[in-house]
């Protein structure tokens, strides 16, 4: 058997003498680095529920659930942290910049899943014809800001901003049967208003 190299032997007893390079975790807390990607978290401020975070999220690991009862609508995002890959996704295709961020939060071991769940809930608009659903009241109203005087020449932000200044418009949102061109300034989705534009010019549906 060849005896240890000079070097060998002098790498064996720096190591057994010198500090382990690893944390005392769980003992005490450990502090990530800066850029440390852990744990995805809504922000309830700056989140708009556009959805994008659930459409690019390349394993799945956010579901966008649309909920519509008694003719109320909400939509519930729910980040499940045992399928993200932290990949960051999500931060970098939102489309406010602060919607959801890559937080420091590493230690996300759980007995039950919802323990650890992030969910943000928004309001929903719906086309007052068919019920079917526009979008959250908080995108729009986030797109008419980005927008500023171009979001006049849309008609479902228009009627968001005169709700907003609580300006009276005279002209109640309710429909006969069906939709006609009186009636696509109201808030209804593309479909009906599409049907609003075809039935007035006496086109076939």
């Amino acid at each position: 058997m060849k005896k240890p190299k000079i070097r060998e032997l002098c790498e064996a007893l720096r190591s057994f003498f010198s500090r382990p390079f690893t944390t005392t975790f769980p003992l005490t807390a450990h502090e990530p680095a800066k850029k440390f990607r852990g744990k995805p978290e809504y922000n309830e401020d700056t989140c708009v529920g556009c959805g994008a975070c659930f459409q690019v999220c390349p394993s799945k690991a956010i579901d966008m659930v649309d909920e519509i009862k008694d003719g109320l609508g909400r939509r519930i995002l729910i980040h499940h942290p045992k399928d993200c890959l932290f990949c960051g996704e999500c931060e970098r295709n939102c489309i406010t910049g602060d919607g959801i961020k890559l937080s420091r939060i590493f230690d996300i071991a759980y007995f039950d899943e919802k323990d650890v769940q992030d969910r943000i809930e928004h309001e929903l608009l719906l086309c007052k014809h068919c019920g079917q659903v526009i979008g959250a009241v908080k995108h729009l109203t986030w797109i008419r800001k980005k927008l500023g005087n171009l979001a006049f020449s849309q008609p479902v932000l228009i009627s968001r901003f005169t709700g907003e200044i609580r300006l009276a418009t005279g002209a109640e949102e309710s429909f006969s049967g069906e939709t006609d061109r009186t009636d696509i300034l109201k808030t209804v989705c593309p479909g009906c208003r599409r049907l609003a534009f075809i039935s007035d010019e006496g086109g076939e549906r």
